[in-house]
């Protein structure tokens, strides 16, 4: 879990338009920026969609920065980094105890924003919990019979379907329509090659005295991978690739074997066979290990547990 507060009030007004024109220009957001804007505008939940490393928290902190709330808390919990008891408590706080009572995310967040990543994965209970607090604005910690007020502005983010888990009685029918009342969907990055090397560009020109261009090799390499974990890979990929270049430019030679190596042939692998295969890859690096391949992955290792049970995979721990 993240607490972060951006602007204080007196710089609100100074770096208002600063933002505004900041974020139009950013290559990442710039043409989600008429989208971007509008939702700050907007006090509704809002739905955020696409695949890991897609840019969904770097979208939802334009908008908590663009909005009314921006001098206000932005909090950010992961939904797959707890187990069911461990995330109600962080969520909703709880009475008791000492020191009198833990405040939840949406106590800290105060008038501010909470942004629930990966909000296919709360619990049933936790999914009730959240349809009151969205329909009334308040919620009660646990232990309690007390409405506490929940002011905060809830965003969410999702890169799995929940009309399916909908339907497999895994996602409350409910909980979903008051979430997505805005939504705004994030394109995976194998759909943006023409925007890979201004990409590669702007990550680079955020490290001092790092080539700032590719090579059309490079370049040409970048375009044909298929950039299984998006934005954050290309940018450790780029990163990377910055500190062996020794020329202006980030030659072919610079860049890690896997993307040198991979050639686009035949249709593009579902999201779910890109992270089976990534899982596969990462625990074989990790010889088994869980606790090594979460790090490698930046999950929890409760996290990366339920999708080895999610889809079949039994890691095999070698000697």
């Amino acid at each position: 879990m993240r607490n972060e507060t951006y602007l204080q009030n007196s710089e609100r007004r100074d770096v208002g338009t600063w933002l505004e024109n900041t974020t139009s220009q950013d290559p990442i957001l710039g043409r989600l920026f008429p989208q971007l804007r509008r939702l700050a505008t907007s006090e509704a939940p809002v739905l955020l969609l696409g695949e890991p490393g897609s840019g969904r928290e770097f979208a939802a902190r334009a908008v908590h920065n663009l909005s009314g709330r921006a001098a206000h808390p932005f909090v950010v919990i992961d939904c797959g980094d707890f187990s069911d008891p461990l995330i109600e408590a962080e969520l909703l706080g709880i009475d008791g105890g000492t020191p009198p009572h833990k405040m939840g995310i949406f106590e800290q967040a105060g008038a501010g924003t909470v942004l629930l990543a990966e909000v296919d994965e709360l619990p049933a209970r936790l999914q009730e919990a959240m349809v009151h607090l969205l329909e009334r604005h308040e919620l009660k910690r646990l232990n309690s019979t007390t409405p506490v007020p929940a002011r905060a502005r809830v965003i969410a983010s999702t890169g799995v379907d929940l009309r399916a888990r909908i339907s497999a009685g895994l996602f409350r029918e409910d909980l979903y329509q008051r979430l997505s009342a805005e939504t705004l969907e994030l394109p995976p990055l194998r759909e943006r090659a023409d925007d890979i090397r201004a990409f590669a560009r702007h990550f680079l020109e955020r490290r001092p005295r790092a080539p700032r261009d590719l090579t059309p090799e490079a370049e040409a390499a970048l375009r044909a991978y298929s950039w299984p974990e998006n934005l954050r890979e290309l940018r450790e990929v780029v990163e990377e690739a910055a500190l062996r270049a020794r020329g202006e430019r980030i030659g072919v030679e610079d860049l890690p074997e896997r993307v040198r190596g991979e050639q686009r042939s035949g249709p593009l692998p579902s999201l779910r066979e890109v992270e089976i295969r990534h899982i596969e890859r990462v625990l074989q690096e990790a010889r088994g290990n869980q606790r090594r391949a979460s790090r490698i992955l930046g999950i929890s290792r409760w996290s990366l547990s339920r999708r080895l049970r999610k889809y079949g995979l039994q890691p095999r721990i070698e000697q």
